[in-house]
C-alpha cells in the first residue's frame, strides 16, 4: 500500500512537475509583487470556506513518502495549523451510515485531495475529503461552535483501487458526486489525460444505492467539480483538454455545454455571489522531456453558471516565484490561493 501510494504521488508530480519552483521551508515569508503568503501548510492542493468564518481548510497532498494532512487557516490572523491527523482531532465511526468502511485512515499513509464542506453559515458541517491512502472519500465532521473549529472523522467511502480520484462535491438530496482522474490499470496511465482521449468521469454517490457511474461524463482528467444549488447541473473541469463542463443532471440523459478556457483548470468553487472561480495551469509551446505539455504560469477565472461567459480575476505569466496554483476561494475580499506543491498559501486584495 505505501508504495503504491509513493508511486501515485510521484505520478502527480511527473505530470506537473515542470510548472514551476516550489518554495523550500528556508526561503522567507516575504510577499511577492501584491501576493503575501502564510508559509508552512503544504501541498494545499484545494481550499474551502467554514461557512459563516473566517476560518479556511486546506487539503494536504501526499509529498513522496511524507504524509498529508488537513489544514486549518486563520483568514483574519493569517495563521495555520494541522487539522487532521492531529492532537484535537477524534475518529467517531458511524456504523450505520458507513458501515462498509474498514475503519479509520491510516495517518502514515493519509493524503487529502479535492476536498468539499457543506453547510450555508451553521456552526455545524460535514468535510468530504479525497484520500489517496486508500483511493476513498472521507467523512468527517467539523464542529466550528467554539474557539476553532474541531474535527471528527466519522466513516468513508471505498472508491476502488484503480480509481485515481481528484475531486469531490455534495448533491443536495444527501450524497456527492466525485472525479475520476484516471484509471491506473488502464494502457497509458495518467500520460493519457494529454494523449486526445478520456480518462474518468463522475462517479455520484447515495447512502441506499451507493455508487454509479455517470455515463457520458468521461473527459480527459476530470478534476474539480462543483453542484449548482439545485442540484440540476454539475461542473467539471477537464484538465486535459483546457475546459469547462457543464452537465445538466435530472432524470433523462445528461446534456453537456463545453467552455474552452485556455488553460488547464485545476478547482472549482462556488463564490458569494453564486459565480464558479476556476484556478489552473498556462500552458505555452512545446513538450516537455515527460511527454507532457509545458506550463508557466496560472490563471484564475470567474464564470457565470448559466451564460457560462468568463472574465480573468488575476494571471501569472510564469515569471513569479509562487507557482502550481490549483485552488482559489474568495473571503471578505481577499483571494487566497492553494498549490498542489510547496509549503505555502497565497493572498490578495480581490479586484
Amino acid at each position: 500500500m505505501r508504495d503504491r501510494l509513493f508511486f501515485h504521488a510521484l505520478l502527480l508530480l511527473v505530470v506537473c512537475g515542470s510548472l514551476g519552483p516550489a518554495v523550500s521551508a528556508e526561503d522567507n515569508c516575504a510577499p511577492s509583487g501584491d501576493l503575501s503568503f502564510v508559509c508552512g501548510p503544504t501541498s494545499v492542493e484545494d481550499l474551502v470556506i467554514v461557512p459563516g468564518t473566517h476560518w479556511l481548510i486546506g487539503s494536504g497532498m501526499m509529498e513522496g513518502r511524507t504524509p498529508g494532512k488537513l489544514h486549518l487557516i486563520n483568514a483574519v490572523n493569517k495563521t495555520w495549523e494541522v487539522l487532521y491527523p492531529g492532537p484535537a482531532a477524534h475518529n467517531v465511526p458511524d456504523r450505520i451510515n458507513f458501515p462498509s468502511c474498514p475503519g479509520s485512515p491510516d495517518p502514515s499513509a493519509f493524503g487529502a485531495h479535492g476536498i468539499a464542506i457543506s453547510g450555508d453559515g451553521g456552526k455545524k458541517s460535514v468535510i468530504l475529503a479525497v484520500n489517496h491512502g486508500r483511493e476513498a472519500i472521507e467523512v468527517f465532521h467539523l464542529d466550528a461552535s467554539g474557539a476553532k473549529p474541531v474535527i471528527s472523522w466519522v466513516g468513508c467511502v471505498s472508491m476502488g483501487e484503480t480509481n485515481f480520484g481528484n475531486s469531490v462535491a455534495f448533491l443536495p438530496d444527501g450524497g456527492f458526486v466525485a472525479t475520476k482522474f484516471y484509471d491506473t490499470k488502464a494502457p497509458g496511465g495518467v500520460a493519457s489525460i494529454f494523449a486526445g482521449g478520456t480518462t474518468g468521469g463522475v462517479t455520484e454517490w447515495h447512502p441506499k444505492t451507493g455508487l454509479k457511474t455517470l455515463p457520458g461524463t468521461d473527459v480527459a482528467g476530470a478534476n474539480g467539480i462543483e453542484v449548482s444549488g439545485n442540484g440540476k447541473f454539475i461542473y467539471v473541469a477537464a484538465w486535459g483538454s483546457q475546459e469547462l463542463v457543464r452537465y445538466s443532471r435530472g432524470t433523462g440523459p445528461l446534456r453537456k455545454d463545453v467552455v474552452k478556457l485556455g488553460f488547464c483548470p485545476d478547482n472549482l468553487r462556488w463564490t458569494a455571489d453564486r459565480k464558479l472561480i476556476i484556478a489552473g495551469q498556462n500552458t505555452v509551446p512545446g513538450v516537455s522531456d515527460r511527454g507532457f505539455p509545458k506550463f508557466k504560469g496560472w490563471t484564475v477565472v470567474k464564470l457565470d453558471p448559466d451564460t457560462l461567459k468568463f472574465t480573468q480575476v488575476a494571471k501569472d505569466d510564469g515569471s513569479s516565484p509562487f507557482q502550481n496554483v490549483s485552488a482559489a476561494v474568495e473571503l471578505d475580499s481577499t483571494l487566497w490561493l492553494g498549490v498542489y506543491a510547496g509549503n505555502r498559501v497565497a493572498y490578495r486584495r480581490s479586484r
